[in-house]
Protein backbone atom coordinates (compact mmCIF):
# COMPACT_ATOMS: atom_id res chain seq x y z
CA UNK A 1 0.00 0.00 0.00
CA UNK A 2 1.21 3.50 -0.76
CA UNK A 3 2.08 5.68 2.24
CA UNK A 4 -0.71 8.27 2.25
CA UNK A 5 1.60 10.79 3.95
CA UNK A 6 4.06 10.70 1.05
CA UNK A 7 1.61 10.99 -1.85
CA UNK A 8 0.21 14.39 -2.74
CA UNK A 9 -3.07 13.38 -4.36
CA UNK A 10 -4.13 17.02 -4.65
CA UNK A 11 -1.03 17.90 -6.65
CA UNK A 12 -1.43 14.88 -8.93
CA UNK A 13 -5.12 15.57 -9.55
CA UNK A 14 -4.76 19.31 -10.09
CA UNK A 15 -1.44 19.38 -12.00
CA UNK A 16 -1.22 16.06 -13.82
CA UNK A 17 -4.79 15.35 -14.89
CA UNK A 18 -5.51 17.50 -17.94
CA UNK A 19 -8.30 20.01 -17.52
CA UNK A 20 -9.87 18.75 -20.76
CA UNK A 21 -10.08 15.28 -19.21
CA UNK A 22 -11.75 16.68 -16.10
CA UNK A 23 -14.16 18.68 -18.27
CA UNK A 24 -15.01 15.65 -20.41
CA UNK A 25 -15.74 13.62 -17.29
CA UNK A 26 -17.58 16.54 -15.62
CA UNK A 27 -15.09 16.55 -12.76
CA UNK A 28 -14.28 19.66 -10.75
CA UNK A 29 -11.07 21.57 -11.34
CA UNK A 30 -9.84 21.26 -7.75
CA UNK A 31 -9.24 18.12 -5.72
CA UNK A 32 -10.91 19.68 -2.69
CA UNK A 33 -14.17 19.94 -4.69
CA UNK A 34 -14.32 16.19 -5.31
CA UNK A 35 -16.85 14.18 -3.38
CA UNK A 36 -15.62 11.55 -0.92
CA UNK A 37 -16.24 8.60 -3.26
CA UNK A 38 -14.40 10.28 -6.15
CA UNK A 39 -11.45 11.13 -3.87
CA UNK A 40 -11.23 7.49 -2.81
CA UNK A 41 -11.34 6.48 -6.49
CA UNK A 42 -8.51 8.90 -7.40
CA UNK A 43 -6.43 7.75 -4.43
CA UNK A 44 -6.89 4.08 -5.34
CA UNK A 45 -5.85 4.72 -8.95
CA UNK A 46 -2.76 6.67 -7.89
CA UNK A 47 -1.82 4.01 -5.32
CA UNK A 48 -2.24 1.22 -7.86
CA UNK A 49 -0.14 3.08 -10.43
CA UNK A 50 2.62 3.69 -7.89
CA UNK A 51 2.59 0.05 -6.80
CA UNK A 52 2.73 -1.19 -10.39
CA UNK A 53 5.59 1.16 -11.25
CA UNK A 54 7.54 0.12 -8.18
CA UNK A 55 7.05 -3.58 -8.83
CA UNK A 56 8.07 -3.33 -12.47
CA UNK A 57 11.16 -1.21 -11.80
CA UNK A 58 12.39 -2.65 -8.52
CA UNK A 59 12.96 -6.36 -9.01
CA UNK A 60 12.96 -7.86 -5.49
CA UNK A 61 15.89 -10.16 -6.29
CA UNK A 62 17.99 -7.26 -7.58
CA UNK A 63 17.09 -5.17 -4.53
CA UNK A 64 18.07 -8.02 -2.18
CA UNK A 65 21.43 -8.46 -3.96
CA UNK A 66 22.03 -4.72 -3.82
CA UNK A 67 21.24 -4.62 -0.10
CA UNK A 68 23.64 -7.50 0.58
CA UNK A 69 26.39 -5.84 -1.46
CA UNK A 70 25.87 -2.51 0.33
CA UNK A 71 26.07 -4.25 3.73
CA UNK A 72 29.28 -6.03 2.69
CA UNK A 73 30.82 -2.79 1.44
CA UNK A 74 29.90 -1.04 4.69
CA UNK A 75 31.56 -3.79 6.71
CA UNK A 76 34.71 -3.61 4.58
CA UNK A 77 34.91 0.18 4.95
CA UNK A 78 34.46 -0.10 8.71
CA UNK A 79 37.24 -2.69 8.93
CA UNK A 80 39.49 -0.53 6.75
CA UNK A 81 38.94 2.49 9.03
CA UNK A 82 39.81 0.34 12.07
CA UNK A 83 42.96 -0.89 10.37
CA UNK A 84 44.06 2.71 9.70
CA UNK A 85 43.33 3.69 13.30
CA UNK A 86 45.31 0.73 14.63
CA UNK A 87 48.40 2.03 12.81
CA UNK A 88 48.20 5.33 14.70
CA UNK A 89 46.63 7.42 11.97
CA UNK A 90 43.80 9.75 12.86
CA UNK A 91 40.81 9.40 10.58
CA UNK A 92 39.65 12.95 9.90
CA UNK A 93 36.11 13.90 10.77
CA UNK A 94 34.04 15.51 8.04
CA UNK A 95 33.95 19.23 8.94
CA UNK A 96 31.27 19.96 6.31
CA UNK A 97 28.54 18.16 8.24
Amino acid sequence: MTDKNLVNYKLIYEDEVAQTTKDTLSLPRFYSDLGHDMRVFVEQLVDYGARQATESVLDPEVMESTAELAADMGTQLYQFANMIRSHGHVVAEDDDA
